[in-house]
């Protein structure tokens, strides 16, 4: 038998991720995580006491939305959220993949308040959650996974769901992103409630720039 197929007490089924009041989360002691190990306020803070406020927008993703390695003031979130004057919750996690942004996403409205808008930004879409990625195993598990369309069922089936959603939805592709979001309807295109916005999100100040620009722009061609 197959390594990929054999199973005894010396090979186990992936972990189970830990999460925190439902939610999966980022570990490491980093100073600018909340109590829930996200890199944003408190959810309180955005939402208030009642948690009903709604002049928010979700961040959902990987590293990609998060950027570790600066101020959380430098992070493409934080800028946006100070240019159209919106608050913002933060529910990326460091390489979360497709299943992980699903997860945390249906958690959060099965709880809380529909936000305004939810933005994507994933660098590793295609990724196994609760595996060893130094496993040869698990390698080659991804390679079959990519070549029999699994992630591409996984990925169009994910999108079925965020068009119901009745949300706004942006995906930040950046040059050498996976699209976490894939057509599913017969013309084989996107509703018009999911736009793809193709930015480099390593450039944290020119994303902010180029989205808060559009949604001003949208803003007030809408409003009377």
């Amino acid at each position: 038998m197959s390594g990929l197929m054999a199973h005894d007490e010396h090979n186990s089924y992936p972990n189970v991720p830990k999460t925190n009041e439902g939610f999966l989360y980022n570990e490491g002691g980093y100073l600018s995580l909340n109590s829930l190990g996200h890199r944003c306020k408190e959810i309180k803070e955005v939402l208030g006491e009642d948690l009903q406020f709604q002049r928010y927008f979700l961040v959902l993703g990987d590293n990609a939305c998060l950027h570790m390695h600066k101020p959380i003031e430098e992070t493409w979130p934080y800028l946006l959220s100070k240019a159209i004057n919106h608050q913002y919750y933060n529910l990326a996690v460091s390489d979360i993949g497709l299943e992980g942004v699903k997860y945390n996403l249906f958690n959060w409205l099965h709880q809380y308040s529909k936000p305004k808008m939810i933005f994507i930004s994933c660098e590793w879409v295609n990724r196994f959650i609760g595996v060893d990625y130094a496993d040869h195993n698990i390698i080659e598990a991804s390679k079959r996974a990519d070549g029999s369309g699994f992630w591409i069922g996984r990925r169009r089936l994910f999108t079925k769901l965020v068009e119901n959603l009745g949300i706004p939805v942006y995906l930040i592709l950046g040059p050498k992103d996976e699209h976490i979001l894939n057509p599913t309807d017969k013309n084989d295109v996107l509703t018009d409630s999911i736009k793809i916005l193709e930015l480099d999100h390593s450039d944290d100040a020119k994303v902010a720039e180029i989205v808060s620009e559009g949604f001003l722009e949208t803003h007030k061609l809408v409003s009377p």
